[in-house]
This record gives C-alpha cells, structure tokens and sequence, in this order.
C-alpha cells in the first residue's frame, strides 16, 4: 500500500540534516488551516529557540529558577522542554511511563513550563517515543514494543533501556496517551518528538511479518505507518490550541536515508536542521549554512530552524556533558541566522549544565542577545542571489555511482561558489517551475543524472526566457527511474551527443599511484582565465564521453603513467573528445562539463578544477552580479531583501579546522569592498555594521550601492535601511 497524497499532506514539519547521530531533519506538524500575516502561529514569528535536555537524576539537583533566569537572559523565545523519552520527568498517571526515580513527587516539568511562561517563554515538550525503559513488567505485557536484532535481542543504547518498533501498541496506544496527558495537564505550546520517524531496521515478529527490513515494501510500510502516526499525534496535540505545533524528526538532510523528505515536507509547516555539531570529522566549517539552504529548497518559504550543540561533539563520538569551547557552536549559529534560519541553541543535563560545566553559557547568551538585538534585520523577504544550484535528491538517493558520497557533487560545486563569493540558493529539482526559477538568472546542475522529460522541457523553457545554465557529468543520461538514456535529454540544449560510456577507473600502480587524466587548452577565453602559463589543466577522475564539437575551449588528454619519472609523458596527442563545451544561443549562456569536475574537486582539493567551475560560472553571469565582495580571505557571501531594507552576511571562514573538527579561533580578515545591485529603487537612508556595532559611510548611484567594511571578525552583517 502506498501513501495518499492525504496522509503526506498530515505532516507538517520541522526536518533537517542529522540528529545526535547524523543529519536529522525534524518535521513540525500543525493545523493545517490558512493563516494571514497578522494572524500567522507564533512559530513563524520566532527567531531564537533555546533546549536543555534532562537527565534522569535532574530531578534532584535542578535549579529551576537558574535554568529560567539564563534562557530568559538569552533572550530566547522558546525551549524545548524535556517532558518524555524513556523517562516521565513528571507525576504520570500513564501505565508502564517510567517516572524519574530521582522524581520524588515533584513535577520538574511543570515547574520548568512555570517559570518560562512567567518570562514570557514559549515552550514546547521534547518526546523521544524511540526508546523506552525496560522495566521487567513491561518487558512481560508488552514484550513486542521493542526492535529485536536477527538474533532476537534487544537493540539496546543505554542500560534499561532499548528502542522501540514502530509497528507496537508504544506508538499506536502509549504515545498518544502520553500526549492525552500532557495537553490536558500543561498549557504548553507544541510537542517536538526526537528521534523518530527513522528507518528501523527491526526483526521482531511483527516485522518478520511485514518482510526484510531493507525491502522496499518494508520501507514504503515505515512511510505509511508514520503519515497515520503523525495524524493522530497532530490532531492531539492542536484540540486544545489550534496554533500548538506537533513536530517530528526525519533523518538524513543531504545524505539518503530512506525517508523521502520531499513528500514529508509539502504540506509542512516547519523544519529543524538537527545536526547540531559537524555529523562528520571532516565536514566543512560551513556545514549548517548548507543544511539551512537545503531545508530552504524543501520548504519555499516555511520556517526552518537549526539545531547549534554547546557540548563537544566530534563526527560520531560524543562528549555531551563537557562544553564545546571553540568557535564553532558559534559559528554554526551564524551560520543559521545568516542563511536566513531559526538559531535553536542546545545543552544537555541541569546540574550538569548549570553547575558541573557552564562554559557553553557565555556562547549561547552573547550571540543570542546580540542576535535579539539585531532582530529586525533578520526577518528575510527574499534572497538577493540570481544563481541557483538545482537540488538533484533523486538522482543522490539512487547513486547510480558507488564512488565517493552522493553528495560530492553538491559539495565540490558548492565549495567553488563560497571561494568565489558568489551568493547562490539551493532549488529542488521538483521544482523546476518558471516561477520558482523568476528570480535566477543562472541555474547549475552537478551532475543532475536522473531526469525526466517533463525537468528537461523545464530546463529548455528556463534558457528560452535567457536564463544561463551549466550541467556536469552526466547529466540527463538517465531518466527519473534510473534507466540509461541513449543519448543526453538535454543534448539538444547544450549542443553535446553521447559518444560512449565511461571508462572504468585506471589501475593504481602498487595500489598507490592513479593516473589522472588532463584536460587540454583548445581556446582562450572566460574559462581558461588564471591558465596563462599552462596548456593543460588538471582533469577529474572521471569522463563522459561525448562526440566532437567546433570551438570546445578543452579537450580530453588521455591518461598515461604517472610513475616512474621517466614514463611521465604523452603517449599520444591529445584527443578531439571535449572536456568542456560553451555555446550561446539568444540571450542564454550554455555550458557542460565532460567530467565529475565537482566531484573530484571536492574529493582531491585541486584548484585546477575549482577554478573552472567558477571560471564557468562567471562567464554564465556576465554583468549580472547582484553581490561583488572582493578582499582577501575565505568568505561565504549572503544577501537578503529584508523587511528594514537588505542585509549582506559575511561568513568568516579562515581559521584552524575550517575543514575539520571544530573551528577553534577564526582569522580576522581585513577590508572588503562591497558592491551591491539592489533589485529596486529604494533609497537608503542608512548602513550599518552588527557585529562591529557601528555605522559604515556608503554611496548610492541609482541601483549600485557600494561600501567597504575596514575589516571582518568572525562574522560581519551589512545592514541597509
């Protein structure tokens, strides 16, 4: 069976990248009733979330008042309050809820909602219905609410405790009673439901029944089951307060993870990115500004929150109760609030917290409050970028390459477009509509494989309007089914016909040297501008082959040995196979790359590859360039029409572990001279710098406002009035 279009529509949402273990998109459900500006819920109206997640013991140690009293001095305009997971944190009359032991007959949660809503905090209950306690009676009435491991174990992630299986009377009877209790108790303001729902990979009976759990028809039973799930939890929670939000988590964000984000996201109301620290040792520093534009891509409009750890976190490995005291959770929270996102700031334990190790505070309270008191200039009407990199998730999801990750496209191109500065947006590929593609005057396709008619008529009618666009790879040589074409559905568009398959990878010398192929200088122009003194470049691991083209700037030079020294050279001239083809038709700039150019950029760092990318895309934007920042240093570029005026992010990025780990102490980077087009004929009236706290001289000539900033700390917001 597989899920209506009505049961997708019951989800609301608040998704994102990656939870506690990887990216975790969280998807907020609320009424689904149309709402006007003036009436909107007041989760589209925030901008600063604030959690601290309990343990079982704080209960006996917790400092309710101190707890309040630094949320409220953080300027937060909600929490996240642990009401649930494995453990009840207050009197529940709920069967086989496990109260805290360390309770006591105190109401932790009801005295923590108290004292937020006296400071005028919303709040709304964290559940975690994942998990459960194993108490020795629920384990003999209940025994089938738990995942099983092949061998019938229980998948177990803490002592006393172990994950539960969605398709059990803990979903179906225990969750919404627990929910039943909270509303009727608690005026609370929503419920936010950590860690599910995820792809359980579980073999108690009643899945053994369903089938294997990497079955598809396992996998579209997991989608049906959660869509009737979340109805009912959704129809719960909003009985009592039409305007409360239910809010789920989706695993995943950029990476596949079984779950389809696109379809739990369109009737969705909200979406948490909840990689709250790098998901990966060697993630980039900009990591949460890419998770935000992702979830932006899925949600058009909606809010989308960010989930910022102030506790050390390292890929996998975990030190939850010691503070992260590098510039990273910082980082990660100007990242969101640049990339126009909702900054949720998260701590674990009270005592622990507020007593044992409270060096994540002053993190979290200087940014918040500054961030309160710059609130105005974060309220977003639009993005200023004209370039759009189109969202390929079907064609990730599927890989139909098994080389490196899905995703290195994605991050190779994006990777060239921050060292350039050049402010771009994410678009998913489902919607590729000219009026979701109106703003753009350039749209670029890493390796935008699997692709339908219907996306590549789109395609044709965006470069038929004069829109400019680059594919990579192979782009449209599959449709939407993973199928291989006979030729490139885009051929037509960018002058290209296929002329073969890949060639499989080169054999490594003693597994350790890999020929890598060159890419031959044919014409001079945009594309091979900073190639003076070379008449070849660094070619990508990989090549689609593609039949001769008049005037194609690069060539194909096959691979040869590249050990010993004596046998580094040329085995024969260099092919008439095109590397790169550029054509111009209209007012339209066409231009495809033969190879996994991103790709390899992105996985071996050459900046003969990132330079042609950007190169590329340069000469698609002309003299079309909303944004100009030009100085010295490593910088991710944002601007927004906001509702005062327009505000230019700058993302600093030059530091220790801007490519891995943590970012421990950025560089401060001298001035930058900014150049912004405004896309209308407002007259400004004023600039200023927020984090430097003070106003910056500027010239306005028509549309052209231009400024320097005399320097950049960590991170610097141009506001424009």
């Amino acid at each position: 069976m597989k899920t209506t279009r009505r049961q997708f529509a019951a989800w609301g949402l608040a998704g994102s990248a990656g939870a506690v273990v990887g990216g975790i998109p969280t998807i907020a459900l609320g009424a689904a009733k149309a709402k006007t500006a003036s009436s909107a819920p007041w989760y589209t109206q925030i901008k600063r979330i604030g959690q601290t997640n309990f343990n079982e013991k704080d209960p006996e140690f917790g400092d309710v008042e101190a707890w309040a009293d630094y949320w409220a001095s953080a300027k937060v305009q909600a929490v996240a309050l642990s009401v649930s997971g494995p453990v009840a944190f207050y009197p529940t009359k709920v069967p086989y809820f496990h109260i805290s032991n360390y309770l006591k007959g105190r109401d932790l949660f009801g005295e923590c909602l108290a004292a937020a809503k006296k400071r005028g905090i919303r709040v709304f209950g964290r559940m975690s219905p994942d998990i459960q306690f194993t108490d020795p009676a629920l384990l003999a009435a209940h025994p089938e609410w738990f995942r099983r491991d092949k061998n019938g174990d229980l998948q177990s992630p803490a002592p006393d405790i172990a994950f539960t299986c969605q398709f059990t009377g803990q979903f179906t009877e225990q969750q919404p009673a627990i929910l039943r209790e909270l509303i009727a108790r608690y005026d609370i303001d929503g419920v936010y439901m950590n860690g599910w729902p995820m792809m359980q990979e579980c073999y108690c009976d009643t899945c053994r029944k369903i089938g294997d759990p990497n079955s598809a028809a396992y996998k579209t039973a997991v989608m049906d089951g959660a869509a009737k799930l979340t109805d009912l939890y959704r129809s719960i929670v909003t009985a009592r307060n039409p305007d409360a939000f239910y809010s789920c988590n989706v695993a995943g964000g950029m990476e596949e993870y079984g779950l389809d984000q696109w379809k739990l996201t369109r009737q969705a109301n909200w979406y948490t990115s909840d990689n709250q620290a790098r998901s990966d040792v060697e993630e980039p520093v900009w990591q949460n500004a890419q998770q935000v534009k992702y979830a932006h891509a899925m949600m058009n409009g909606r809010p989308v929150a960010a989930v910022t750890a102030g506790y050390t976190r390292s890929g996998s490995t975990m030190w939850r109760q010691a503070s992260d005291t590098t510039y990273e959770p910082v980082a990660r929270m100007a990242q969101t609030t640049a990339a126009g996102g909702i900054v949720w700031y998260h701590q674990l334990g009270l005592e622990q917290g507020f007593k044992d190790d409270r060096r994540w505070q002053k993190n979290g309270r200087d940014f918040l409050q500054w961030h309160a008191e710059n609130d105005a200039h974060f309220y977003n009407v639009r993005s200023l970028a004209n370039v759009a990199i189109i969202l390929p998730t079907n064609t990730m999801s599927h890989q139909h390459e098994k080389k490196g990750k899905a995703t290195d496209f994605l991050q190779g191109m994006y990777a060239a477009l921050v060292e350039a500065r050049i402010a771009f947006d994410f678009v998913h590929e489902n919607e590729l509509t000219l009026a979701r593609l109106a703003p753009y005057d350039v749209l670029i396709l890493p390796n935008f494989a699997m692709m339908s008619d219907a996306q590549a008529q789109a395609l044709r009618a965006f470069a038929g309007r004069g829109g400019s666009i680059m594919a990579t790879y192979q782009t449209g040589l599959f449709d939407e089914t993973g199928k291989p074409r006979a030729d490139f559905v885009t051929g037509s568009l960018f002058g290209i016909e296929k002329a073969g398959e890949v060639a499989a990878d080169p054999k490594t010398v003693f597994n350790i040297f890999t020929p890598i192929s060159l890419e031959k200088i044919r014409e001079r122009g945009p594309l091979t501008q900073g190639f003076e003194d070379t008449e070849w470049i660094a070619g990508p691991t990989r090549i689609q082959p593609i039949k001769p083209v008049a005037g194609a700037p690069l060539t194909v030079i096959e691979p040869y040995p590249i050990y010993p020294p004596e046998s580094v050279y040329q085995r024969s001239e260099a092919s008439n196979h095109p590397a790169a083809v550029t054509r111009t038709v209209g007012d339209a700039r066409l231009a495809y790359l033969a190879g996994d150019v991103d790709a390899t950029f992105w996985r071996l760092d050459n900046p003969d590859l990132g330079r042609l990318l950007t190169n590329t895309v340069r000469w698609l934007m002309g003299d079309k360039v909303p944004v100009s920042v030009e100085g010295d240093g490593l910088i991710e570029v944002i601007a927004w029409k906001t509702k005062p005026g327009y505000a230019l992010h700058m993302l600093n990025y030059n530091g220790p572990n801007a490519f891995r780990g943590h970012m421990r102490r950025p560089v401060n980077i001298g001035a930058q001279k900014v150049r912004m087009v405004l896309p209308d004929d407002a007259t400004l009236t004023g600039a200023r710098l927020l984090k430097a706290g003070a106003a910056v001289p500027f010239t306005q000539n028509g549309r052209i406002v231009e400024l320097t900033v005399p320097a950049v700390g960590p991170y610097e917001v141009v506001a424009l009035t």
